[in-house]
């Protein structure tokens, strides 16, 4: 049974770096989710600022203008899909991280009743050992078998 609970203590300690790992990347995949969204939000604040109605002075500003508000928007685009896999990204990770904890959180507390039990087991043992009255009994029950 010692060894048992010894194997389990092992397990549990593998459950417990797993359990540390899936939280670490799901803190990582949320940082890059803000931030692909701060990109986002930044984008386009700077989008609607090139689109003002500001007076060009000359063509080759306006043409400028242009070409970067149509970058910015096609960038845009790109990042609202980036932002979507991160965010698919972001949940697998979280379901994994929730399935660590579980498994973890369950390899606990099998750990805790085999612990729970094998004490008690040792605590009958020694009271039995120490108990002559049970033992004078288990005495005359050889006896009695024998007699038959």
């Amino acid at each position: 049974m010692k060894r048992r609970v010894r194997g389990l203590q092992r397990i549990l300690k593998v459950r417990d770096a797993q359990k540390r790992l899936k939280s670490s990347a799901l803190m990582r995949a949320g940082n890059h989710c803000s931030s692909l969204e701060s990109n986002a939000q930044r984008i386009k604040s700077l989008y609607a600022e090139t689109r003002q109605n500001d007076v060009a002075e000359n063509a080759d500003l306006f043409a400028a203008k242009l070409e970067l508000s149509d970058r910015l928007l096609e960038a845009s685009r790109v990042l609202d899909v980036s932002i979507q896999t991160a965010r698919q990204d972001f949940s697998a990770a979280e379901r994994q991280s929730f399935a660590a904890r579980r498994v973890h959180d369950g390899t606990e507390k099998l750990l805790k009743s085999k612990v729970s039990t094998l004490r008690k087991a040792e605590v009958f043992q020694t009271d039995v050992s120490n108990n002559i009255l049970y033992n004078i009994g288990n005495v005359r029950k050889k006896e009695r078998r024998n007699d038959w």
